[in-house]
């Protein structure tokens, strides 16, 4: 019974720092906000008996993640990179059937995943080594070529990422004068 209350807490304060996320127009707030979904998310994955993926959400994403943006909030000259329109009328036009067709595409593979998960599986294993011993387990023998090609388009994306913010930093000092 406690355990309902507590997962009804946490997904209730999840759910409110989203909508912050969305409306609030500060960004400091947003960040808080973010932080605070994130927090709650880790409480939902220590709740759920995945301790190893709530040490991970707290580590990775509360930390690193949310220090991340507070450096870019802080690095960016915003005055220079915010257009004068307002409204973006024309991307949200493109944008939209794009992001109806991820949230099908998510939709579809929840129903699909449910219907053909194993069920229950994993469960010994996990009661006889342990959460971490299991995901490690598991990680690095059956998915070990897709763990490999996750941490490449990662180390790919972050080296896209330091290409493009010097390209931006260079293109805001040659406008500056």
């Amino acid at each position: 019974m406690i355990q309902w209350l507590v997962f009804f807490l946490f997904s209730g304060i999840a759910v409110l720092s989203a909508l912050g996320v969305v409306f609030l127009p500060n960004p400091i707030y947003v960040i808080l906000a973010l932080l605070s979904v994130l927090v709650s998310v880790a409480g939902l994955f220590f709740i759920a008996g995945a301790e190893l993926v709530g040490a991970i959400q707290l580590l990775i994403y509360a930390v690193a993640v949310t220090v991340f943006y507070v450096f870019v909030l802080t690095a960016v000259p915003w005055e220079k990179a915010i257009k004068k329109d307002p409204f973006y009328r024309v991307e949200g036009l493109i944008s939209f059937p794009l992001v109806l067709a991820l949230y099908v595409e998510m939709v579809l593979v929840f129903l699909i995943g449910v219907s053909v998960s194993p069920k229950g599986q994993f469960r010994e294993l996990i009661t006889k080594f342990g959460n971490t011993e299991v995901v490690g387990a598991i990680l690095f023998s059956k998915y070990f070529l897709a763990f490999e090609l996750v941490s490449l388009v990662l180390l790919i994306g972050m080296i896209g990422a330091v290409i493009i913010g010097r390209k931006e930093a260079q293109t805001y000092e040659d406008h500056s004068s």
